[in-house]
């Protein structure tokens, strides 16, 4: 958290509100994030007007005139709003004199950061069977393994993952390359259905996490979910979890439905 469906509510109410103005003056509070803002980064930005605001990924970008950037990470538990608050990072806006403000309560987001290498984005015509089955066929990793690699697909996290697998009839610790091609179609398929339902939904706020978009409204993707979260899945079985690699979770799947 937070992942594309998040992201993009975020970039979607930004685009609203503060493209077109100028930042007429920003403070960074003291602690903000694990890592400091590079100087670098901060150096011109007041008077820079937001030309666009865009996300790559999990990532929001926003262009600013003279051809700048100024790249945000939300990290494990960020959240961008509108309004004051000390200790985070505020910039403040013409037109009404509005603030944004981005804050990390564990502190692992990140403001002027740079784009890593990222796959295509999940929502978009690059990524499909052709694009995916030939990376799984060559791995042995477990599938939803996969889907989590930023560098294979931009944006998909732990939540949309697990609801796209199931949808396809796939279990998330299957080895890669045994999936086969028409269940990679399912997959692409399911993956895209999952997000373009949750973007509708504002995303997925949880009971241990404070997600809203900056107008302070929750996600309702969490009262939809087929699989995350629950212990029955919409198909009446019993759910079972299987660990996940490296990062010690589980993640919850259907013995009946998924295969």
């Amino acid at each position: 958290m937070p992942e594309l469906p998040e992201v993009e509510t975020v970039r979607r109410a930004l685009e609203r509100h503060v493209r077109g103005r100028v930042i007429t003056a920003y403070r960074v509070g003291r602690p903000a994030f694990n890592r400091p803002i590079p100087k670098s980064v901060l150096q011109g930005l007041k008077d820079a007007r937001i030309t666009a605001v865009e996300r790559r990924g999990k990532y929001l970008i926003l262009r600013l005139s003279r051809g700048r950037e100024l790249v945000c990470h939300l990290g494990m538990s960020g959240s961008i709003s509108f309004g004051p608050q000390e200790n985070h990072v505020r910039f403040r806006f013409t037109a009404g004199g509005r603030t944004v403000k981005v804050h990390d309560p564990r502190r692992f987001g990140r403001v002027g950061c740079r784009l890593p290498r990222l796959g295509p984005e999940p929502l978009g015509p690059a990524f499909d069977v052709g694009y995916l089955f030939p990376l799984l066929r060559g791995r042995r990793a477990p599938v939803k393994a996969m889907l989590l690699d930023q560098a294979v697909v931009a944006g998909v996290g732990n939540i949309y993952a697990t609801e796209a697998l199931y949808l396809a009839g796939v279990r998330p610790h299957r080895p890669s390359c045994r999936v086969s091609r028409r269940e990679t179609q399912k997959l692409c398929t399911a993956i895209k259905q999952v997000l373009r339902r949750a973007v509708k939904l504002g995303g997925t706020t949880l009971r241990d996490e404070a997600f809203k978009d900056p107008e302070g409204r929750p996600g309702r993707f969490s009262l939809s979910t087929a699989v995350y979260g629950r212990k029955i899945g919409t198909c009446g079985h019993a759910l079972k979890a299987t660990p996940q690699p490296i990062s010690g979770r589980t993640s919850l799947y259907c013995p009946s439905c998924q295969r």
